[in-house]
């Protein structure tokens, strides 16, 4: 197994400072480990992002650890790993429906918020979501992209307190465009609030946080269960993993993550799922654990 780490941006053979930690725990697990260029991967210049990647003499797998890809650049680097016989545990296929909330949704529809979404091929225009939005009549909302929030601006570019209220929903729909610039993800996405177990303020942005769990799953076995938050007091609180155990099966992955969160009435939901080669590790993570699964 080889471990694919982003390198820092100034120095290509220096680990970026995000994954320091991550990178040392790996080389303990006696795990192999190559860097790559995000930023020469971005431009689509592969003989400089993977000049440090030696081919394999045999087939090899390996899990790639860094900054998140669209399906275009996951894409690109798969196939040009798959030449140099290194195969990236997940497949392209499968990176997208775990990374884009529309493509999972139908499978954990039923355990999920409920969710609305369309594609930007343009400007974003408040009557392709009037109809659509019906659903959640007056009730409150988030928004997002096929793949972020802008949670740390919560009422500024996150949560829309009515849906009915469509002169607000555009106001805070622009703010979150605006924020994510270029990094805007496909197009929007609509999802129900629901009230969950609250956990505490975020100390910079203000933000509420709840009492949630990032779960990572490895060929269809949990290996990791992580407190979400690092800050807060999850004191003694557990993640109920049984009701996964109907949804693990469905995910169409080979290594993902499962965010899951308790509702205020003591229901367990998804929040939404994270290919598990670009889900960070939560600060509290063991992350010689972590690799060990890996060795």
């Amino acid at each position: 197994m080889r471990i694919l780490f982003c390198d820092s941006g100034f120095n290509p053979k220096e680990i970026d400072y995000m994954y320091q930690e991550e990178y040392a725990a790996a080389k303990a697990a006696n795990l192999s480990c190559s860097l790559i260029s995000f930023e020469a991967l971005k431009k689509g210049n592969l003989d400089v992002a993977l000049r440090f990647v030696h081919p394999a003499s045999e087939k090899e797998q390996a899990v790639y650890r860094g900054w998140m890809l669209t399906q275009e650049q996951y894409q690109t680097l798969y196939e040009a790993l798959f030449q140099r016989n290194i195969q990236l545990i997940n497949t392209p296929e499968e990176y997208a429906f775990c990374h884009y909330l529309p493509n999972s949704y139908e499978t954990i529809k039923a355990v999920t918020p409920q969710s609305i979404f369309k594609p930007l091929n343009g400007a974003f225009d408040m009557e392709d979501f009037r109809e659509d939005l019906k659903v959640f009549d007056n009730r409150p909302i988030i928004v997002k992209d096929y793949v972020k929030s802008q949670k740390h601006y919560w009422e500024e570019a996150c949560f829309i307190p009515d849906a009915s209220d469509l002169a607000n929903v555009e106001k805070i729909t622009k703010r979150f465009i605006e924020l994510q610039d270029v990094d805007l993800n496909v197009g929007i996405v609509y999802r129900a609030f629901l009230n969950l177990q609250p956990l505490a303020i975020h100390s910079t942005s203000g933000m509420p946080l709840t009492k949630e769990f990032r779960i990572f799953v490895k060929n269809g076995k949990i290996i990791q269960s992580l407190m979400y938050w690092d800050e807060g007091n999850y004191a003694a609180s557990l993640p109920n993993l049984s009701f996964l155990e109907n949804v693990i099966p469905t995910i169409n992955s080979s290594f993902f993550c499962i965010d899951i969160a308790q509702q205020e009435n003591g229901q367990w939901i998804v929040v939404e799922l994270g290919d598990g080669q670009v889900s960070g590790l939560p600060e509290n993570a063991d992350k010689a654990t972590f690799y060990n699964h890996f060795s």
